[in-house]
């Protein structure tokens, strides 16, 4: 594929249930497992999207809105919302609803920066995600700007012990 390729897609949509051997003493969701669980939505939304090997580059802006209590039903939504010469990102949003009531929320959201790459581990280009709604040009604009907040950073020497 070659990055002239523009690609209108549809969010992934992911559904588990919180089990107690993924929760706390508090009976919520560990942080953990929700990164994981978004980190593998937004995996599968950009091999989809792409059709190729992907790999996580970063996450950043994760919130945690409300706790996910055992027992309720999460789901998860993961849509290509920005894509470059070889990355894209997925914005993750993740629900939460009670089993056996009607009260769904908005516990989660974060993005996701991947990398396409070949079968040398080399970042192989991609296609374009096409924009046809305001909402997806907000999140296309909102998304430049976490990517220019990011490399205005300087790097953080390594840790030493």
């Amino acid at each position: 594929m070659t990055h002239s390729v523009t690609i209108a897609q549809e969010p992934l949509c992911m559904v588990e249930m919180v089990f107690p051997n993924t929760t706390n003493h508090y009976g919520t969701l560990f942080g953990g497992k929700v990164l994981d669980l978004m980190d593998r939505a937004a995996f599968l939304a950009a091999t989809r999207f792409t059709h190729q090997m992907i790999v996580t580059a970063s996450m950043e802006h994760i919130d945690f809105l409300v706790p996910v209590r055992t027992g309720h039903l999460i789901e998860l939504l993961a849509q290509v919302v920005y894509t470059g010469t070889t990355s894209l990102t997925v914005k993750v949003d993740l629900f939460s609803e009670d089993a056996f009531g009607n009260n769904r929320q908005h516990a989660s959201q974060g993005y996701f920066h991947m990398v396409a790459v070949d079968t040398n581990g080399r970042p192989s280009a991609i296609p374009c995600v096409k924009i046809e709604t305001e909402q997806q040009q907000q999140e296309w604009e909102y998304v430049e700007r976490l990517r220019a907040l990011r490399k205005g950073h300087p790097v953080r020497p390594p840790l030493t012990a």
